[in-house]
């Protein structure tokens, strides 16, 4: 069953979202154990922001016009506590010691900052060149965003910026989408895990990355192994793998040696694709296996592997999460694209230049070098495209 690529990713999205809808149970987690998660509900402040009126500058809270008779003795550097958390209160031509961020004495009506300040004796004095502004350097309670004000929509992923936020608003806990778990395996008899390979031999050019890419959208990597090309114990592998997600790398294609094509042919409840209309990649497999389990049947040549994943892993992990479909760039073709011979998309290493794709050279499905020189993968349509138009572009990072 050969798909068009577009195809595969919307019917791909669309098994993801239903059997994460069915698996569903969301979880509250401490803040510092949520980054990379997706939120399961929208998050809104508890208080207002800022939630009190304080300094926005070392220096004296004032009221009235200067000069000003100080009522509280200056912040010294001697390691008082809690300075930031004096309260008083302050009238006319008085002057009250203050640091940034703390609170302010009622009466305030501005802060005048200490290096535009002359103390003499008790009194504070502004220097000529730097005049008493009223209102300058206080901020007000509210003045960000008030209480109740959204922080975050259901199904962000939460990133240290959005960590830092909700921590910043007094969010300690936070309910979030179980992750999709993965299983992987990386099947191949020829391939060597370690050293400089001799002829007949490959060196594995999956595994030390593929599950840092897969937790970077989102996953849990839960299960990773490497597996001899042997129908028995592969089958077995596919059936008792735990993971929502099952990949598996090597042996998707047509030969007698093909074993992963095969088992997944048979095994699969649903078969979305056992071919896509993609160069390179086009022997990639997608379908259920049982138990409510996707399955990604990864070509063994490298380049048509990453291509694989990164056009299909990330889709299928929005849609457990309840996600849209990833959004693909745009970016303006810097040189004439041919078209693909078949009816296939092609998906083309480039390094970019500014809004220009610049199609890389090693983009063969067996090379490697054109994808570790690329900032995106364009994809270009069969009928090929030239020098200025404007194609869909995966992002590599």
């Amino acid at each position: 069953m050969r798909r068009d690529w577009y195809a595969v990713r919307e019917k791909l999205h669309d098994l993801a979202s239903e059997i994460g809808r069915t698996l569903d149970r969301p979880e509250d987690l401490r803040l510092e154990n949520a980054l990379g998660m997706t939120t399961a509900k929208p998050l809104v402040s508890p208080i207002p922001i800022p939630h009190f009126d304080s300094s926005a500058m070392d220096g004296f809270a004032v009221a009235g016009p200067g000069p000003w008779r100080l009522t509280s003795d200056p912040v010294r550097s001697s390691g008082e506590r809690n300075i930031h958390r004096r309260s008083g209160s302050i009238a006319a031509g008085e002057a009250w010691p203050c640091l940034t961020g703390s609170v302010l004495p009622e009466g305030t009506e501005g802060v005048v900052r200490v290096e535009h300040t002359e103390t003499l004796g008790s009194t504070v004095h502004c220097l000529p060149e730097h005049p008493y502004s009223p209102g300058r350097d206080i901020r007000r309670r509210g003045e960000e965003m008030a209480q109740g004000t959204q922080l975050v929509s259901e199904g962000t992923v939460l990133a240290p910026r959005h960590i830092a936020l909700l921590a910043a608003c007094g969010i300690d806990i936070v309910s979030v989408h179980r992750p999709m778990t993965v299983s992987m395996a990386f099947t191949g008899n020829e391939v060597i895990a370690s050293g400089v390979p001799q002829p007949g031999e490959v060196r594995d050019a999956f595994s030390a990355q593929f599950p840092h890419l897969l937790r970077g959208w989102g996953a849990d990597v839960t299960e990773r192994t490497r597996l001899h090309d042997d129908h028995d114990v592969i089958r077995e592998w596919i059936s008792w793998a735990s993971g929502d997600l099952v990949i598996l790398t090597g042996g998707s294609g047509s030969s007698s040696q093909d074993f992963v094509r095969k088992i997944l042919e048979d095994m699969c409840t649903d078969l979305i694709a056992t071919s896509i209309a993609v160069r390179p990649g086009h022997p990639t497999i997608v379908g259920r296996l049982p138990g409510d389990r996707i399955v990604l049947g990864l070509p063994g040549n490298p380049l048509a592997a990453h291509t694989s994943l990164y056009g299909l892993a990330p889709v299928a992990l929005a849609g457990f999460l309840g996600r849209p479909l990833p959004p693909l760039l745009s970016a303006v073709l810097g040189r004439d694209m041919p078209a693909s011979h078949k009816g296939n998309t092609s998906l083309v290493p480039c390094t970019l230049d500014g809004d220009v794709a610049l199609p890389c050279p090693g983009t063969q499905a067996h090379m490697l070098s054109g994808l570790a020189a690329a900032d995106v993968l364009a994809v270009v349509p069969p009928e090929g495209a030239t020098s200025g138009d404007r194609v869909s572009c995966l992002p590599l990072d």
